[in-house]
This record gives C-alpha cells, sequence and structure tokens, in this order.
C-alpha cells in the first residue's frame, strides 16, 4: 500500500468535504505515489511466495481501474515480475468482488483439473486527472494497494488458513447503475476523468432511487452468506469476523451490517476508515492485518464478503489454522 494520506488535508486543499468526511467517518486514505496497481500485485506475489513454490497451476489477477497502459496484460506483466512458472495467467474482472469471486473460481479449476497450486493477485492506484479518489464516487473513498493470496490443496504445506465454502450470486440488470447515461466511446474520443457520483445519480434517478438498490443487495448479500454458512455447517453467530468491502460509514450500514444484523465490532470497518476502498484488494489486506496482529485466534471463522460492481456478491468461509 501506500502513505496514509489524511483527510484533513484534503479538506484544507478543497478536494473533499467536511461534511462528507463526517458522514463517511473517512479519516485517511492509501495513495501510492509513482506506482502503478500492476507493480503494487507483484509486490504482494513476490512476499507470497517468498519461501514458497513458483510452480503455479494458474494464476489469476484483478485490475479494476487503470492498468496504466492499454491493449497489454497485466497479469503476464504480475506473472513475470513474480517469476513465476504457470501454465496459465488470467485477468478476471468481478470488480470489487474480483478477489473473493476469484478464491471460488480458482478452487473449482485446482478440483476440475487436479492442481495443487494457484495465486491470486490484485492490484490498483487510483490518480487524478482520470480518476478523483475523494469525489468520483458517493459514499466511497478510494485507496491504493496490491494484494496477494495463495491457494493449495497439499495438505502438507503450512497454510494460514483452511477454505471452508464459498457462494456466489449475481444480478447483471444492475450493470448500467455505474455506467447511468454515459455513451460509448470511439476511437476518436478523449476519456473524461471518471464521474461515478454523476453515473450512479443518473440510473438512481429513473429507478426510484437508492431504495431498489439496497433491496437487491441485502437479497445477494443474504443470499451468498445463507449458502456459504450452510455448507460450512456454521451459523452466523460462529463467525469471529466479517471481512466487508471497504465502504464509507453510510454505505457500510446499509450494504453490509443492516442486511447481515450485526455490529460494525466484527467488520474490520476501522481499517476501511484509514485506508479507503482498495479495489478488490479490501478483504485480502484486512485478513493479513488480522493474521499480523493477532486478532484472530487458531479454529476462529471468518467470513470474506465481496460485492461487484455488475452486480456481484461473494461469501468466503475461512477457518484459521494454529500457527
Amino acid at each position: 500500500m501506500g502513505d496514509l494520506a489524511k483527510a484533513t488535508d484534503a479538506i484544507n486543499a478543497g478536494r473533499y468535504s467536511a461534511e462528507q468526511a463526517h458522514r463517511n467517518r473517512q479519516d485517511s486514505v492509501a495513495v501510492a505515489h509513482g506506482r502503478i496497481g500492476p507493480e503494487l500485485a507483484a509486490q504482494a506475489g513476490r512476499q507470497v511466495l517468498q519461501a514458497g513454490t513458483r510452480h503455479l497451476d494458474l494464476h489469476l489477477h484483478a485490475t479494476i481501474h487503470d492498468p496504466a497502459i492499454d491493449f497489454w496484460s497485466a497479469s503476464s506483466f504480475v506473472a513475470d515480475q513474480i517469476g513465476v512458472d504457470t501454465p496459465i495467467t488470467l485477468s478476471i474482472n468481478a470488480m470489487s468482488n474480483s478477489m473473493v469471486a476469484g478464491l471460488q473460481l480458482a478452487a473449482s479449476v485446482l478440483a476440475g483439473q487436479s492442481g495443487h497450486c494457484a495465486l491470486l493477485t490484485a492490484g490498483d492506484v487510483f490518480h487524478s486527472p482520470l480518476f478523483d479518489r475523494w469525489q468520483a464516487d458517493a459514499g466511497i473513498v478510494y485507496g491504493d494497494a496490491g494484494s496477494a493470496i495463495l491457494l493449495h490443496r497439499d495438505t502438507h504445506t503450512k497454510a494460514v488458513a483452511d477454505l471452508i465454502s464459498t457462494a456466489s450470486h449475481a444480478s447483471p440488470g444492475l450493470e448500467a447503475l455505474h455506467r447511468g447515461s454515459t455513451q460509448w466511446y470511439s476511437g476518436d474520443t478523449d476519456r473524461p476523468p471518471i464521474q461515478l457520483r454523476q453515473r450512479k445519480g443518473q440510473w438512481l434517478a429513473a429507478h426510484g432511487g437508492s431504495d431498489s438498490v439496497d433491496s437487491i443487495n441485502t437479497t445477494g448479500v443474504n443470499a451468498v452468506l445463507k449458502t456459504a454458512l450452510y455448507d460450512a455447517e456454521l451459523e452466523l453467530d460462529d463467525i469471529s469476523w466479517v471481512l466487508c468491502p471497504h465502504y464509507g460509514d453510510n454505505l457500510t450500514q446499509r450494504h453490509c451490517l443492516a442486511p447481515l444484523g450485526i455490529p460494525e465490532d466484527r467488520t474490520t470497518a476501522f481499517l476501511a476508515r484509514a485506508l479507503g476502498h482498495l479495489g478488490a484488494s479490501d478483504q485480502i489486506v484486512d485478513l493479513h492485518h488480522l493474521l499480523t496482529r493477532r486478532l484472530v485466534n487458531p479454529g476462529d471463522h471468518v467470513v470474506l464478503l465481496g460485492i461487484g460492481v455488475g452486480m456481484t456478491w461473494t461469501a468466503a468461509v475461512l477457518r484459521i489454522h494454529p500457527n
């Protein structure tokens, strides 16, 4: 991740408002100066593999925003920079849900092909003028980060957690929420700065406001969590932490806490306030924080809840291993 840029500095510079900071409870955001998302992803991948195998059966990479060059394979760049040997490296695009949904995809591929090892990476930076991290979206401030997670079937390999179950749900009719009335770009069109706030406003004005999205999201969140918990033979009360997307406080309440009926202290909302929304990396960064700060114990169960533009929802249930 980058350095933490304080919300108060952005307010003083006229890039953010005190009212938004208060409503979102946003204290700061991670900013990686002079870096690109695939570089951050490669750095995270090297850290994951520093003492492990370089042979992979699968590499999946996610960049939700701008990989820095058009018509280019960011996933191949990341794999090459890490120095892995793999028969296939692919980019996945479930937007902010890419890493959690990627766990389900990778596990299915490994099971179906008798593979042993898959690496998932993600990395994004949100730099002006193409993307104003403070103002481009309503209720969300965007931070820069890379993340990686290694998934393997070898029971003799030391692991931090077991992947117990996953479940996904999609509502593709909501793709226009992030498109609004934006026209398709032609080859001679200069692309203006991304204005998600305006796109969402256009769609919501034509579809009865935010209540319709909240209702569909509640259905999606509950569908994936209930299925994943049922398959894991667990109840929500058995879960120590629910790792949600890094939204501002209002969206976190509406899209995560209220649908699940859980208090904020069972989530990592405190990291969202410090780091911002890290593209596809939120849940992986949060898991790393819990593990390195010893905020989870052996046998604890943790849920990774992914929500992605489009829209898609995925829940993954993990059981923490002994140290």
